[in-house]
């Protein structure tokens, strides 16, 4: 249809120009509202996920080689482009701990990013499916990355709600929980709200000053998101970086 390949072409000129920071969710709005003119797509920001599917050999980052051959990149995970981002500024900004929601692919870069250039780091890992969570600590002690990792498995008792912290005591009661410097947002999965509760959980784990970030944030329930963040004391929306579906960051004050 005439308005994907609008929106497809808009994001990629966006791509070319704007990728070396993120712009702020009014910037975005109005570019929501004026492709809404010619269309009442849901989720019209985003683009199509299978253009965003590549091989995880091609990955642009030397030193993620290797780690994800054989594995998709950008469909239901991270896509290669936002890695490479976040891999830019971990070796820049050398954050000691850091948290994430949802584990998989960067899970692992994560762990070679330790091995590489913090190996006194620690990965505070929340993880909704207890089958996945067993399967990347498998995969961590293949890959010999296993160190300061910890996957925890955290359920979903309402889709609404995302995580139930209280089933195990709060985040602070986790073993080997400690103040984060990153916190990287790419789950759970549930309903479009379903990630909302992440930012306000955690709140009280993060150091002074602490970055996050949340993936798909081209999306409509994304950027809802977003939005009420804003309005959370102590946190600030810096915007979104027009990459992948979407690569949102702000800080914790």
């Amino acid at each position: 249809m005439l308005i994907d390949f609008l929106i497809r072409n808009y994001i990629v000129f966006a791509n070319r120009r704007l990728q070396a920071e993120p712009y702020p969710l009014t910037f975005w709005w109005q570019k929501r509202e004026r492709l809404k003119r010619y269309s009442g797509k849901q989720n019209i920001l985003t683009p199509s996920y299978r253009s965003l599917k590549t091989p995880g050999e091609t990955i642009p980052v030397p030193e993620l080689k290797g780690l994800y051959d054989g594995v998709t990149l950008g469909f239901w995970t991270l896509d290669a482009a936002s890695m490479a981002l976040l891999w830019e500024r971990l070796v820049k900004e050398k954050p000691r701990v850091i948290a994430e929601c949802g584990c998989g692919v960067s899970t692992i870069m994560f762990a070679k990013y330790f091995s590489l250039h913090r190996p006194d780091g620690v990965l505070l890992s929340f993880e909704q499916d207890e089958k996945e969570k067993q399967r990347l600590d498998n995969r961590l002690k293949e890959l010999g990355l296993e160190k300061g990792v910890h996957i925890y498995y955290v359920p979903v008792s309402d889709p609404d709600k995302g995580y139930d912290f209280h089933l195990k005591g709060g985040p602070s009661a986790l073993p080997g929980v400690e103040p984060f410097d990153w916190l990287v947002v790419d789950g759970p999965n549930g309903s479009d709200n379903s990630r909302y509760t992440t930012v306000p959980a955690l709140q009280e784990l993060a150091k002074p000053g602490a970055v996050f970030f949340l993936d798909d944030s081209f999306r409509d329930g994304e950027f809802r998101i977003l939005e009420n963040w804003s309005k959370l004391p102590g946190v600030t929306v810096e915007g979104i970086y027009p990459i992948g579906k979407g690569l949102a960051t702000g800080k914790f004050k």
